[in-house]
């Protein structure tokens, strides 16, 4: 007997069932939750519990993976689209996932780095792997070259790292006939995120900080293989430069953005 870990695991979607399953990406860390929500039945004449009643269930998923469809980030990541069916297959077993949403997704483009996509995924129900006809998986993900980040239109060259952060804050709404999920829905949306780049002058660092304006809001552009997946006005958050005489002037700079789009 052997104890599976650290296997292969493949991320597709699909539009039916038992039908055609795109590659989305493989992952590097896979944490698939169940919540039964278990109901303590405690009641007089017995210290301990009459019985542990089930409650609603549950199914999220966190992937951390290596992505090769940008259409995955553009099509989904509002957190308002439903993934009609997502498969995370091992071989010839694995989980399928109907109507799954984004809760949460955070993608990193770091230099000479594949890009990080970590995504939070609730869904309505959860079954072993469906007869759906897979094709052969990506080997080829995305990098930090098939990113871009414009500032202001303009193309910030200078950068070590960007990312951004989405939080869609769903919420679960329950079914009282079956006990299920019967819908899950979006609510406010946070989206923020941080710059890591080099400053080739305090002058730099003088106009980001400038915050004398309340229209002076920053045009945040940031595309993968040529796609926009944020394209929203934001402004930058606190700013710090410790710098000492071996340091050059790198720094990390967290933005806010009103919105993904």
């Amino acid at each position: 007997m052997s104890i599976q870990g650290g296997y292969e695991t493949n991320v597709y979607q699909s539009q039916t069932k038992a039908g055609n399953a795109s590659h989305v990406g493989i992952t590097t860390r896979i944490s698939p939750v169940v919540e039964p929500n278990n109901i303590d039945a405690r009641g007089t004449g017995r210290r301990g519990l009459y019985n542990v009643l089930l409650g609603m269930i549950e199914p999220q998923i966190t992937l951390e993976m290596n992505l090769n469809d940008k259409a995955f980030l553009t099509d989904y990541q509002d957190g308002q689209t439903a993934i009609p069916f997502l498969h995370l297959k091992t071989g010839s077993i694995g989980v399928t996932y109907t109507n799954a949403y984004v809760n949460r997704v955070s993608v990193t483009s770091r230099h000479n780095e594949a890009l990080a996509v970590t995504v939070e995924i609730w869904a309505e129900e959860g079954e072993a792997l469906a007869a759906a006809t897979f094709g052969s998986p990506s080997v080829v993900p995305y990098r930090w070259l098939d990113t871009t980040l414009l500032l202001d239109a303009t193309p910030e060259t200078q950068w070590w790292e960007w990312r951004y952060d989405i939080n869609n804050n769903l919420q679960r709404l329950g079914d009282v006939d079956s006990g299920g999920t019967r819908e899950i829905v979006a609510r406010h949306r946070n989206v923020s995120g941080s710059l890591v780049k080099d400053l080739r002058s305090w002058s730099e660092f003088i106009t980001m900080m400038d915050t004398s304006s309340e229209d002076g809001l920053v045009a945040f552009l940031m595309t993968i293989d040529g796609v926009a997946v944020i394209n929203s006005d934001g402004r930058w958050g606190r700013i710090e430069a410790p710098t000492g005489p071996e340091d050059l002037i790198a720094k990390r700079f967290p933005f806010t953005l009103l919105d993904v789009s």
